[in-house]
C-alpha cells in the first residue's frame, strides 16, 4: 500500500537563521567526495543569509555512519566502483566448490574519523555541533532535495557528497530488510538498486569476467 506524503515531522523542526560574512558559495569544494550508509539521528533546519541578502535554506541530517568509502572516478571523470575491500574471494577448483582470498589493492573504505575529517568544514560545524552526538556527521541538503522525501529518525540512509564537503549530492532511504531504495532525492532517477542508479557503477563497455575470476560477494557489507 502506498504511503501519503506527510511533511509534518519536518515542519515541526525549528529553523535557525545565520548571517554569513561575504558571499555564500556552497558549491566550492575539492576532492572526490564520499559514499555513506548511516542511521539518521536528528534533523535541523538552517537559513543562511549572506552579505548580498541571498537566503539559502537547508536541512542538516545528523547521521551515525555504518560504512563509508571514497567516491572514485576514472581519468575521464566518470564515476566508477570504489574498491570496497583490500581483499577478494577468487574461485578455486571446479564448479565453484572452493575459494581463496587474494589481495585486491588499497581499499577506498573510510574509518569514521577519516569520514568526519573528509566532510567537515569548521565554519559549518560550528552552526550544527549542538545537535551532533559523538561519532555523527552533519550533512547538508537543500530543502528542495528533501521536498518529497519521508524521513524519520532511525531511518537508514545511503548518500553521496558532492566532493569532500558536507553538502549532499544524492540521497536514498533504504529498506533495511531488502536493501532496496525506498525513497530517493538528487542525481539520477531512482531505480531498482543503489548499484544501478545511485553509485554510477561500472560502465557498460566493461569486459565480462572470465571463468575462475572473482567470486562476488556483497563487498559493501564486508
Amino acid at each position: 500500500m502506498s504511503r501519503l506524503y506527510d511533511n509534518q515531522p519536518l515542519q515541526s523542526v525549528p529553523v535557525e537563521n545565520h548571517l554569513w560574512k561575504g558571499q555564500w558559495y556552497p558549491e566550492v569544494h575539492s576532492g572526490p567526495g564520499v559514499l555513506l550508509d548511516g542511521v539518521l539521528n536528528a534533523r535541523s533546519k538552517h537559513i543562511i543569509t549572506d552579505s548580498n541578502q541571498k537566503k539559502s535554506r537547508y536541512v542538516v541530517l545528523h547521521i551515525t555512519p555504518t560504512v563509508a568509502h571514497r567516491r572514485k572516478f576514472d581519468s575521464k571523470g566518470v564515476e566508477i566502483e570504489p574498491n570496497f575491500s583490500d581483499t577478494q574471494k577468487v574461485n578455486k577448483g571446479h564448479l565453484m566448490s572452493s575459494y581463496k582470498t587474494e589481495a585486491k589493492g588499497k581499499t577506498d573504505r573510510l574509518s569514521t574519523p577519516e569520514l568526519i575529517s573528509a566532510v567537515s568544514r569548521q565554519d559549518l560545524s560550528s552552526l550544527t555541533s549542538k545537535y551532533n552526538k559523538e561519532g555523527c556527521v552533519a550533512l547538508w541538503a537543500t530543502e528542495e532535495q528533501l521536498d518529497k522525501m519521508e524521513l524519520e529518525n532511525g531511518d537508514t540512509l545511503r548518500l553521496k557528497t558532492t566532493g569532500d564537503c558536507p553538502f549532499i549530492f544524492s540521497l536514498a532511504k533504504l529498506d533495511t530488510v531488502t536493501s532496496r531504495v525506498s525513497n530517493y532525492a538528487g542525481g539520477e532517477t531512482v531505480g531498482s538498486s543503489w548499484t544501478d542508479k545511485v553509485m554510477s557503477m561500472k560502465s557498460q563497455d566493461s569486459p565480462e569476467p572470465q571463468d575462475g575470476g572473482g567470486a562476488e560477494d556483497d563487498e559493501w557489507d564486508d
